[in-house]
């Protein structure tokens, strides 16, 4: 009889290791898949969107604006804007360097100013 309560203790032991192992294995923590770490959360979309965007406004300006003064001026009331404006002012600077020196882009340019200067 004191032969199978040891083996008994020792089959329990056995199987309290086992488990303690598999758990320690496969311990539950966050995944990527739980984590969500693959996709971007919607703040980091927002600042790569945002950043792109006055890119684009700030190429355009550089090349149309030719005081320096001026440009760091409209640079800085640029950061000012929220990003409905800034995506508004990337779409006419779209069209601006699309078009090249047309009227349309001429009249894309007024507005991106005045635009920028009235916000």
């Amino acid at each position: 009889m004191n032969v199978k309560i040891k083996v008994k203790r020792i089959a329990e032991t056995i199987a309290t290791g086992f488990a303690l192992a598999q758990w320690l294995i496969f311990l539950p923590t966050a995944t990527i898949a739980k984590s969500g770490k693959t996709v971007p959360d919607s703040g980091a979309r927002y600042v790569l969107s945002y950043s792109a965007d006055v890119s684009k406004i700030l190429l355009v300006l550089e090349n149309k604006i030719e005081d320096q003064q001026l440009l760091e001026r409209t640079k800085d009331k640029l950061l000012t804007l929220d990003h409905r404006q800034i995506r508004l002012i990337a779409s006419l600077s779209d069209r601006i360097a699309t078009d090249g020196n047309t009227t349309r882009s001429d009249i894309a340019f007024l507005l991106m100013t005045a635009l920028i200067a009235l916000s």
